[in-house]
C-alpha cells in the first residue's frame, strides 16, 4: 500500500499535490491551532452563506476529521494517477475545481429546500458542513468512464493470489468504486442519526456524483467543438442496478432535458462557427462526440510522453502503464462503437 501511495504521488502533478497540501493545512489548523473555531470560517453553513461566500469554494477543502483527510487524499493520488495521463493536468484541475464550486453551491440550495419542505426546521437552516468528499464522489464518476474495466487492486504478489479473499477484492473494478461509495455513505449518515455533518456528506456526495455526470455527459470539451460523451453506457440510468434503471430514467428526465437544451444550443454555436469560415477552407466530416472524445485522449495520451522524461523510472513506468490501459480501454470502445446523438 505504501509503495502504491509513493508511486502515485511521484506521478501526480502539481496541482494535485497542491490540492492534498491544502486538504492537510484545513485538518491541521483545526486539529492543532484554533479548533473548532475555524468551522465559522471554513464550513459551509446555509443560513451564512450571503455573507460568507468564499464558504462555497473553502468548504470543499476543509476536513474535519483525520480519517476523512486521508481517504480523500489517498483517493485523490489514485485516481489523479490515472486521469492525468488521459485528461492531462489542465483539465484534471479544472474538474476538480468546478464541481468543488458546484457541489457546494447545490448542497446549499438542497438544505433551503430541506429548511422549507421540512416546515421551516431550523436543523437544516443552521447546519455546518464541509469535505472533499463530493469532488472524491465525481472523480469516481471520471474513473468509471475513463477506465471501467481496470482492477482496483492489481498487485501480483503470489501470497495476495492464494488468499482467497484478496482474489475476491482483485475481481474489483474501477466502474464498482462510484456505487459502493454512495451506498456506503448514505449507510453512514443513515446509521449516524443524519446529524448535520453527515446529512452535507451525502448533500456533497450525491451532488458531487451528479454534477460530474452532467458536465462529462454534455460539457466536457473534446475538440472540434463538440462536447461529452454520448455512449450508451455513460447514460445516468446506466449508473445504476437494471431494476432501478425506469425509476431513475423518470426522476433524473428535468435536468437531463435541460442540460440537453444547453448542449445542443453550445453545439448550434459552434457549427455556425464553422460555417463561417471562408469556403476555400477545407472541411472533414464531423464526427460524433464519443468519436472526437476517443480523438482527443489519444492525442493527450501522446502528449503525456513528454512529461514523462522528468520523472524517476518508477514513476516512468506507472504513468506509461496507466497510458497503455486507456488506449487499450479506447481501443475496446472503437471496437463498439455506437450510435450518434445523446442517449441519457
Amino acid at each position: 500500500m505504501r509503495a502504491e501511495l509513493s508511486a502515485s504521488y511521484a506521478a501526480s502533478s502539481k496541482a494535485t499535490r497542491v490540492t492534498c497540501a491544502a486538504l492537510a493545512c484545513g485538518w491541521f489548523g483545526r486539529f492543532a491551532l484554533f479548533g473548532k473555531s475555524l468551522d465559522e470560517y471554513l464550513a459551509l453553513k446555509p443560513y451564512a452563506v450571503m455573507t460568507q461566500p468564499w464558504t462555497l469554494v473553502t468548504s470543499g477543502y476543509y476536513e474535519m476529521s483525520l480519517a476523512a483527510l486521508l481517504v480523500d487524499a489517498t483517493g485523490l493520488l489514485y485516481i489523479g494517477r490515472a486521469l492525468e495521463p488521459i485528461w492531462g493536468s489542465k483539465e484534471l484541475t479544472r474538474f476538480v475545481i468546478g464541481v468543488n464550486v458546484a457541489v457546494a453551491t447545490f448542497s446549499w440550495l438542497s438544505m433551503f429546500a430541506l429548511y422549507i419542505l421540512s416546515g421551516f426546521d431550523e436543523f437544516y437552516l443552521f447546519a455546518k458542513f464541509s469535505g472533499f468528499h463530493g469532488v472524491l464522489a465525481a472523480l469516481l464518476l471520471a474513473l468509471r468512464q475513463v477506465l471501467p474495466e481496470e482492477p482496483v487492486f492489481a498487485g501480483e504478489s503470489s501470497s495476495i493470489s492464494s488468499s482467497r479473499a484478496m482474489a475476491s477484492l482483485r475481481s474489483i473494478r474501477n466502474k464498482h468504486l462510484i456505487g459502493t461509495y454512495l451506498c456506503f455513505t448514505a449507510l453512514y449518515a443513515f446509521m449516524s442519526g443524519g446529524r448535520h455533518h453527515h446529512i452535507g456528506l451525502y448533500l456533497f456526495d450525491v451532488w458531487g456524483a451528479y454534477s460530474a455526470w452532467l458536465y462529462l455527459r454534455f460539457f466536457q470539451p473534446h475538440g472540434s467543438g463538440l462536447r461529452g460523451d454520448d455512449s450508451p453506457d455513460f447514460a445516468f440510468a446506466a449508473l445504476f442496478p437494471p431494476a432501478a434503471r425506469p425509476v431513475i430514467a423518470r426522476v433524473s428526465a428535468p435536468m437531463r432535458a435541460a442540460a440537453t437544451r444547453i448542449a445542443a444550443a453550445r453545439r448550434r454555436d459552434a457549427t455556425s462557427d464553422v460555417e463561417s469560415t471562408p469556403s476555400s477552407t477545407p472541411r472533414n466530416p464531423t464526427p460524433s462526440a464519443s468519436g472526437a472524445a476517443d480523438t482527443a485522449v489519444r492525442a493527450k495520451l501522446e502528449k503525456s510522453k513528454i512529461s514523462v522524461d522528468h520523472e524517476d523510472e518508477a514513476a516512468k513506468e506507472k504513468r506509461e502503464k496507466l497510458a497503455e490501459r486507456g488506449r487499450a480501454a479506447l481501443e475496446k470502445k472503437r471496437s463498439n462503437p455506437s450510435e450518434d446523438g445523446v442517449i441519457a
